[in-house]
Order: C-alpha cells, then sequence, then structure tokens
C-alpha cells in the first residue's frame, strides 16, 4: 500500500519579517481524502485548509506530493538503524524525501491526472 506525504512551505507575515515555515501532512493512506481541502484548492489557486488553517495560495513557495512504501516513522528508523552507532546524525522525513531509492514526487503525476 502506498503512503502519500504532501510538503508545503509557505510565508508567514510575523510583524515585520516574513517567515518560512514547513507544512507536513505525512502518513495518507487514502489520496481522495486530502484532494477537496488541499490539491483541488492548489489547482485551482485558492486557499488551501490544512489542520483547520487556512493558508492563502500566494503563500506557497513549495508544494510536493511524495509516495512511499511504508510509513514515514517506519522509514526513518530502518535508515537510524544503518548509520554507524557513534554517529550523532539523525535521519529526518526530508532526509527520506530526498532518496529516490525510498521516496517518489507524484507531486506532477497527480496533479495531472486531476486537471483533466
Amino acid at each position: 500500500m502506498p503512503y502519500y506525504h504532501v510538503v508545503i512551505e509557505a510565508r508567514e507575515n510575523l510583524g515585520k519579517n516574513d517567515e518560512e515555515r514547513d507544512i507536513c501532512i505525512f502518513d495518507i493512506t487514502d489520496i481522495q481524502s486530502i484532494i477537496p481541502s488541499i490539491i483541488r484548492p492548489y489547482l485551482i489557486q485558492d486557499h488551501l485548509l490544512v489542520d483547520e488553517e487556512e493558508i492563502a495560495f500566494e503563500d506557497i513557495d513549495l508544494f510536493a506530493i511524495k509516495q512511499t512504501i511504508l510509513p514515514i516513522e517506519h522509514l526513518i528508523e530502518e535508515e537510524q538503524k544503518l548509520l554507524p552507532s557513534n554517529t550523532d546524525v539523525t535521519i529526518t522525513a526530508y532526509e527520506i524525501f530526498n532518496d529516490r531509492d525510498l521516496c517518489q514526487d507524484v507531486t506532477q503525476v497527480i496533479l495531472d491526472v486531476l486537471d483533466q
């Protein structure tokens, strides 16, 4: 069963400065569940609704949908085990997303299918 993960980088105006924030939704097994609130609004350049919070389309710097064959925590644990025990490196979801053996970027495929 594939697992989908949505990664959004959005600008947030906090007083005088714009801040970047990462919004990640992990381990989605039913891609249909996020089409109405996240994917379709992104396609039509509207506000996205993520965890009852609206994100303006114009504030989005990155929108990606990643696919893995296992839940993200399981992949992180497995990759962490492969590191030498004396290493202080911590594997994160972003390392998994950048590993082409563990993850595929399916953003364009999904957007193309829904845009037809």
